[in-house]
């Protein structure tokens, strides 16, 4: 790192002038980052054909950073150069199976039920000592920006995003001299122990290169480490600009609703029943056609269905054909007249893909079941012994050991042409994007690399969502995918807003640090959920209370990412964990809450009417309590405020502005630099300034 200290009264003006920096420059000396040889070490019980170390130092990547036993001794050791800081790891065997490292006693949650190793290194209790603002003196060994995930994205032709990381509350403000132009960097996002900036980029010429400037009370920092590039060098990470103003509606077919009895199963049941594992109801997609206006009315933009392949089951995750529509949800002429009726709506249609594994009934399974070791499709699988087992003593590779849901082979390139054949061909049919389901059961990341290329290749503006329960900075870099399924978004506001256990200061912690671990672009694309298939309703989580539902709702339909509903949540269908949370529709009006729907109805349309909600950054938050947060917003030249009460009581609030709107009442405030508004217990507005 090159930092360089300059004290402001030595360069009067230097805010205003480039020029009076590069004089100031000559009269100090860099100071340089420092950096730490850390040794990892792991034995483990099996003899490995590889060990590769993965962590937020190397983006979670399992190819990157191989251990090496050269004395048989079964520990595997690495050695990395780290600077000072906070990092999570784990140990990846033979690029499938991951292990927390048990003989380090720091660990925090993975997202997937299983917990990360930390490691600090260096000298780290200096970040986390308290900091403050305007006292000159900036921890310089904090102050970080690189080239490269997260700090660094060229989102399209003409845009680059850069990040700038400093020690938490430890600066004024700060700059990026691009070029010959000067750009301020907004506050964006912290973590537990930074602070993160960020600045929207305009670029012209192909090659560009740029520095920081840091204000601190009397005291100026340049960051300079030779940065820049050509842009024709630098990898483009384009996400479709469709989904960042999308609104998100996902369907479970089975259950939204009946068009067509006449494909029904044999064994349907009546509309409304008790959903369990292995039981049907009749929903197809001609439900979904009759329902189209209903879906529109809503504001929504895009649909996300669940599998609509050939299968046996219910949820269409065991397909036996994906190159086939299952024959009880219709056909692929129904399919085509729903994606144009659709596109004529202006709504997009994704669609869920199973790529890790096939159902048992799969015709290639099915080969090897008959035909054994001599099937040509045996290599497709990995198969233990022959014969094939029964499926409920499965003797090959399955998903979770479920015997119904065999794995695939994908490093096999039959396969893979296999799979890739299915994915040209629903793309080319028209459909928008894909929802990839537990895409990390895929162990090479070659694999989504090559997804993405075909997918670009015949639909530039497909959009790529995978299922990814925790950290997904390994798929984000421009080369997987377009977004994850936002869990940890969802989980922040369920402990927040349902089960109320965490204070409104944890609940910034964790939604601020979430930002702050993607690349700006894709926080724009994040699939921001409250529910789904996988998931116990989110009312039924707040035990009934529509007023905490209400309250996330709001914080959805008004931060940036694309907001996702899971079907019948607007009308206020409970249900617990899965089957119970894929009940029928209620189509009956009368048992619909139709308050909440029209509630609904309302953020979205605000969300839409004002783009700073989907689009605008916050740039500085209060938390008055530990119920209640403010959130101001801007976007261009609009502002915007979020005020939630998350508490049992009516509260107060001081609001910064001179002149607001309540988007939600329609009433109007004025003051001269600050106006009050008093809201009920668990309750919150958004207010336009200006």
């Amino acid at each position: 790192m090159a930092c360089i200290w300059l004290n402001t009264r030595e360069c009067q003006g230097m805010r205003n002038f480039l020029c009076l920096i590069s004089t100031c420059i000559l009269l100090v000396s860099p100071v340089s980052a420092k950096k730490h040889t850390v040794k990892f070490s792991f034995s483990p019980n099996v003899i490995p054909r590889t060990v590769s170390l993965a962590g937020t130092f190397n983006n979670w990547s399992t190819a990157t950073d191989f251990l090496s036993d050269d004395d048989d001794d079964g520990v595997w050791t690495i050695e990395l150069e780290l600077e000072d800081g906070e990092y999570q790891y784990k140990f990846v065997v033979n690029g499938e199976y991951w292990y927390q490292d048990m003989n380090n006693p720091l660990s925090t949650p993975d997202g997937y039920g299983g917990r990360n190793s930390v490691i600090r290194v260096g000298d780290y209790d200096k970040f986390l000592e308290e900091a403050k603002r305007g006292d000159g003196e900036t921890v310089v060994e904090a102050v970080y920006h690189t080239i490269g995930y997260p700090y660094f994205v060229l989102s399209d032709d003409s845009t680059i995003y850069l990040k700038l990381r400093t020690k938490k509350d430890d600066i004024d403000s700060c700059v990026v001299l691009f070029d010959a132009s000067r750009f301020p960097l907004d506050w964006y996002a912290f973590d537990n122990v930074f602070d993160y900036y960020l600045a929207e980029i305009p670029i012209g010429a192909d090659s560009f290169s740029y520095r920081f400037v840091l204000y601190d009370g009397e005291d100026t920092l340049v960051y300079d480490e030779g940065f820049g590039g050509n842009r024709n060098n630098i990898g483009l990470f384009y996400i479709p600009g469709w989904v960042a103003g999308a609104v998100f509606y996902q369907i479970f077919p089975e259950r939204f609703a009946n068009g067509d009895s006449s494909n029904d199963p044999d064994d349907v049941l009546q509309w409304g029943g008790k959903p369990e594992y292995d039981n049907f109801f009749g929903g197809d997609i001609k439900g979904i056609l009759e329902h189209l206006d209903y879906i529109s009315s809503l504001g929504i933009d895009a649909i996300y269905l669940n599998p609509i392949f050939l299968s046996p089951s219910n949820h269409k995750y065991d397909i036996a054909d994906p190159m086939k529509l299952d024959p009880h949800f219709g056909d692929e002429s129904i399919f085509k007249q729903l994606l144009d009726s659709c596109h004529t709506l202006g709504i997009k249609v994704i669609i869920d893909g199973v790529f890790h594994d096939t159902g048992r009934s799969h015709w290639a399974f099915q080969d090897v079941i008959k035909n054994g070791k001599d099937s040509p499709f045996a290599s497709w699988y990995n198969i233990h012994s022959f014969p094939v087992g029964p499926i409920d003593e499965p003797n090959y590779d399955c998903w979770w050991g479920f015997g119904s849901l065999p794995s695939l082979m994908t490093d096999n390139p039959d396969v893979m042409r296999y799979l890739f054949s299915v994915v040209r061909y629903w793309t080319e049919f028209g459909v928008d994007g894909w929802r990839l389901d537990c895409p990390n059961e895929v162990k090479q990341d070659s694999f989504w690399v090559m997804f993405r290329d075909t997918v670009r290749s015949i639909n530039p503006e497909a959009y790529i969502l995978g299922e990814i329960w925790g950290d997904g900075s390994k798929y984000l870099k421009g080369d997987m995918f377009d977004a994850v399924m936002n869990y940890r978004f969802r989980a922040a506001c369920l402990d927040f807003f349902a089960l109320k256990n965490i204070s409104s200061q944890e609940f910034a912690n964790r939604y601020f640090g979430l930002l702050a671990s993607y690349l700006p672009n894709v926080n724009l694309a994040s699939f921001n959920l409250l529910g789904s298939h996988d998931t116990k309703r989110f009312l039924t989580l707040c035990n009934g209370d529509k007023n905490s539902l209400k309250l996330a709702l709001l914080f959805q339909m008004s931060t940036i990412g694309a907001p996702s509903i899971y079907y019948g949540d607007e009308i206020g269908m409970e249900g617990g964990k899965d089957p119970d949370c894929r009940r029928c529709f209620i189509w009956n009006e009368q048992k619909q809450d139709r308050g909440l729907l029209e509630h609904i109805r309302k953020l979205i349309s605000i969300r839409k009417t004002y783009p700073v909600l989907a689009y605008g950054n916050v740039y500085r938050f209060e938390t008055p309590d530990e119920n209640s947060i403010i959130l101001y917003k801007k976007y261009r030249n609009s502002f915007a405020v979020v005020v939630i009460n998350n508490g049992k009581e009516e509260k107060s609030f001081k609001i910064a502005g001179n002149c607001a709107t309540d988007l939600l009442t329609g009433k109007t405030y004025k003051g001269e630099a600050l106006f009050f508004v008093d809201l009920p217990a668990e309750s919150g507005t958004v207010f336009i300034l200006g």
